[in-house]
């Protein structure tokens, strides 16, 4: 039997393309996945955002009605983050509460936290944390340290609040208001 000289030729091309085929199908390329989930830190006040003193007593300690309820929520990276901290702040601690021409100043403004650092009423008159706070006018309310078994977590906190005008000269009649704001830190 003869085999033509152009089927071999044909027979060769298609062993030489199935090889070359099987050769490209083996070639890869590799694509890099990567996620990020972002860290979450938020400060919620569930209850006591407005207080209200009906009738303040001048030369004593006057408590505020309800405790301030904040939930305090995260989820960091203990590599990134060691420590999450509340702080309590006034923007201008000479003027903590304003009532026509008088001021009065954080440091007659007390906070406790049972379940943080101030245990026991504190003036309102510390140094922020970090760049959060205010110099004169800040309350660090509790600091957690942060690892592998927190990184992700949440705790409800009870702030009660005091207005100190033992010393202070009488108040006039009027109302008197202020903003105290809360923020969470990490370091």
């Amino acid at each position: 039997m003869r085999v033509s000289s152009c089927r071999i030729g044909l027979l060769a091309l298609g062993v030489l393309l199935t090889l070359r085929a099987r050769d490209l199908c083996g070639q890869a390329q590799v694509i890099s996945l990567a996620a990020t989930a972002p860290s979450v830190l938020t400060v919620a006040v569930t209850s006591g955002a407005n207080q209200t003193i009906a009738g303040v007593a001048d030369n004593a300690v006057n408590n505020f009605p309800t405790p301030v309820v904040i939930q305090t929520t995260w989820n960091v990276r203990p590599g990134q983050t060691s420590t999450v901290s509340l702080v309590a702040y006034f923007t201008l601690p000479s003027q903590a509460l304003v009532g026509g021409a008088t001021q009065i100043p954080s440091s007659r403004v007390l906070g406790r936290m049972t379940t943080g650092i101030p245990a026991t009423f504190t003036p309102i008159n510390q140094n922020g944390v970090g760049a959060v706070g205010s110099a004169g006018g800040s309350l660090r309310l509790y600091d957690v340290s942060i690892t592998g078994v927190n990184k992700n977590a949440s705790r409800t906190d009870n702030l009660d609040l005091q207005l100190d005008l033992v010393g202070f000269p009488p108040l006039p009649a009027g109302v008197y208001a202020g903003v105290l704001n809360l923020r969470a830190v990490t370091q």
